[in-house]
């Protein structure tokens, strides 16, 4: 009795994986998903780094789909830095990605190369080279009472090589940004692969761009989206619309195409550190599945070291 029990949990459970597996190949997003990506864009493209003219350190964390037993939590941490007599930007990122069973973790290493298109438009070209750990794990699933050693262990832990690239074109009012996160498509048992295994590390592709307008001396007005690609879904697309009040209020809202609507606020405390919040309902199916999503970010940027000063606030 005890072993069929053992065997029927052991099978509940390879069905929990395999349809944690089937949701990324069903919308095939392994990238995180951030609401609040505009200023969170060193994560998805490599050649951000060093635009701000200060070192940035910046902690994101996100609860997607609270009340939702297994839904991802993501946890995020990037650090930047200009190297402006060399015009060039050197930083990293950290993630840590969990959905149900699933562990993703990744660690990617930043650099950049800037040079004047004109004398207020820049254009940076950035890389990324890091690696990609995929873990499925049984020991943190709830069995009940007692202990079984079926769910002891990990089903299976991976640990991939990966680059990316992009492109970021600024100046103090607008930017457009392109950026391919990871170049190499490879198997979780580490082929090279173009076939749509279950998986699979996807190619994906980013689009973004945004625009400060002056409303009046107050208030600033900034429209921004992102667009996500990748082969086997659909495309998804952020739009948003902030608004600051007094260089250091913003408030906006941003509507993800068939899946949420949210509303964010933002504090530029001082000229160096900023803190933000978003909530995101959900407009989907999973609507009657979940309370939401929340989101907390954290930006500080350190210009003591450099001779050019931050500039307060900065809007991208």
């Amino acid at each position: 009795m005890q072993e069929s029990t053992s065997i029927l949990r052991l099978v509940t459970t390879l069905l929990v994986v395999l349809l944690s597996l089937n949701m990324f190949e069903a919308k095939a997003q392994q990238e995180p998903q951030y609401t609040q990506y505009m200023f969170n864009t060193v994560s998805v493209n490599p050649a951000y780094a060093g635009t701000r003219n200060a070192m940035n350190i910046l902690a994101l964390s996100r609860i997607q789909w609270a009340g939702l037993q297994g839904a991802p939590i993501t946890h995020t941490v990037t650090m930047h830095t200009p190297l402006n007599n060399y015009k060039m930007g050197l930083g990293f990122s950290i993630v840590s990605d969990k959905i149900g069973p699933v562990d993703n973790f990744y660690f990617n290493f930043n650099y950049a190369y800037r040079v004047n298109v004109t004398e207020k438009m820049i254009l940076s070209m950035g890389i990324k080279g890091g690696i990609y750990n995929y873990t499925v794990g049984l020991n943190e699933l709830n069995v009940g009472e007692g202990y079984d050693a079926s769910f002891s262990g990990k089903i299976e832990q991976r640990w991939k090589p990966n680059a990316g690239a992009g492109l970021y074109l600024y100046t103090d009012r607008w930017y457009a940004g392109f950026s391919i996160p990871k170049l190499i498509q490879t198997d979780l048992n580490g082929n090279t692969t173009t076939a749509g295994n279950l998986s699979s590390l996807k190619r994906h592709y980013f689009l973004m761009a945004g625009y400060v307008f002056d409303i009046n001396h107050d208030f600033k007005f900034k429209p921004s989206f992102i667009n996500k690609v990748v082969e086997g879904a659909p495309p998804s697309t952020d739009v948003t619309a902030q608004v600051l009040y007094l260089d250091k209020y913003w408030l906006g809202a941003t509507y993800r195409f068939g899946d949420a609507l949210a509303f964010l606020a933002n504090i530029q405390l001082n000229k160096q550190l900023m803190v933000g919040y978003s909530y995101d309902f959900t407009t989907s199916n999973m609507n009657s599945y979940n309370n939401g999503s929340h989101e907390i970010i954290v930006s500080y940027d350190f210009d003591g070291f450099l001779k050019k000063k931050v500039i307060s606030p900065r809007y991208f």
